[in-house]
């Protein structure tokens, strides 16, 4: 058992997307230890999950010249995310939250958070940051801060909609979690409380209409987790799914259809409230995942976990595997274009076509490489404390 734990340890050091959600259930399980014996949640193993990490100080800067060219200087350490936004790249430090323009590295927008454990959400060209873990967050565009607030509660997760629309899940008081949206100018727009467990993954559609949450509990000492979706003019859920013995670490609206990422399966959950499993529980494990810029799921796989050969799949809003490709190496992390899914692995970048899973492009990486984001045909890597254009 201990030989498993420290195994688990070591690869979530390895997947900073998956670390956070992992971050997440762990903050959960502090937060909810005043109920563990009610809940006869002690006997599961949340350190499976990963472990909480910190960065080192510093900001972003240019490296290498007054033109402010690439490769940008940007802080190190595994809170640091670099992901995109309305066609930007959004870098998220310990300390600072930065847009830049992907064509000449000009710093858009940069503002110093003081976050704790910030965590970041994006849709379209809207941002939510939440210190994880305390009562403050701020909405974000890619050219000025719109507003900081705090919840009732304890954060434990949130996410954006494309119209500024933000949905947080917080530590209740007598209910166990509450899920609650606000729009853009602060008005309450759902309001609902949680006694079953506690929030781990939070989504809210594009409209900022609906919206879908996991909820984690125990049953008999064994880990159970409940998604739910839910209109936000609404007072009660339409519709559960119940997923015994997995983690959800990702809910995702792709227009009306909702992806639910598990550490051991994907699903799609149609408008109408049909769940399609395109993998099923206990049958792959994952490693990575994004979305393209067309909302369709990228994810990076094993059969098991530690599995030394992956697979990297693009999934289609309907459920359908629209193309494969086999990699003969462990993925650390996976982007994608409008054309392009790429995988990072620990010696090589590899890209391969959406439309038919075949290689396009391959380039020499090493394992000092932690994450990579792809603009269009362009792809960008985190190497070291630098922010480098690796390609085009």
């Amino acid at each position: 058992m201990a030989t498993n734990q420290r195994e688990n340890r070591r690869r979530a050091k390895k997947n900073a997307k998956n670390q956070k959600i992992r971050k997440t259930l762990l903050i959960i399980a502090l937060a909810a230890s005043a109920v563990l014996l009610i809940m006869n949640v002690s006997e599961i193993n949340f350190s499976r999950f990963g472990n909480m990490l910190s960065g080192k100080d510093g900001g972003i800067s240019a490296a290498v010249s007054d033109e402010n060219k690439f490769p940008l200087s940007i802080e190190s350490g595994e809170n640091t995310v670099v992901t995109a936004i309305n066609g930007k790249l959004a870098v998220l430090t310990e300390d600072s939250y930065s847009v830049i323009n992907p064509a000449d590295a000009k710093i858009l927008f940069n503002d110093e958070h003081g976050y704790a454990n910030p965590v970041i959400s994006i849709s379209g060209g809207y941002s939510v940051i939440v210190d994880q873990g305390s009562n403050v967050y701020r909405l974000d565009s890619t050219t000025e801060s719109i507003y900081e607030n705090s919840s009732d509660g304890q954060i434990l997760c949130a996410d954006v909609s494309d119209t500024g629309a933000v949905a947080l899940a917080t530590v209740g008081g007598i209910q166990k979690s509450n899920v609650s949206v606000y729009g853009k100018s602060l008005n309450r727009r759902l309001d609902y409380d949680i006694s079953g467990g506690y929030v781990t993954s939070l989504a809210i559609d594009n409209r900022g209409k609906s919206v879908a949450f996991a909820v984690v509990s125990s049953e008999n000492a064994r880990l159970k987790t409940t998604v739910y979706t839910m209109s936000v003019s609404d007072t009660a859920p339409e519709s559960e799914f119940v997923y015994d013995g997995s983690a959800v670490f990702n809910l995702h609206f792709a227009s009306h259809s909702l992806y639910v990422v598990g550490e051991d399966f994907v699903s799609v959950i149609s408008p109408q409230g049909e769940e399609t499993f395109v993998y099923e529980q206990g049958s792959i494990s994952t490693v990575s995942y994004c979305y393209n810029p067309a909302d369709n799921l990228i994810i990076g796989y094993g059969e098991y976990s530690g599995a030394s050969v992956n697979k990297l799949s693009y999934i289609k809003q309907t459920g359908k595997i629209k193309a494969q490709a086999d990699i003969e190496a462990e993925i650390k992390d996976v982007t994608a274009s409008g054309t392009t899914m790429t995988a990072l692995t620990s010696s090589e970048i590899i890209s391969f076509r959406l439309s038919n899973g075949k290689e396009k492009e391959r380039i020499n990486a090493d394992d000092s490489y932690y994450e990579i984001q792809q603009m269009s045909s362009k792809i960008f890597g985190r190497h070291h404390s630098m922010l480098e254009r690796i390609n085009g």
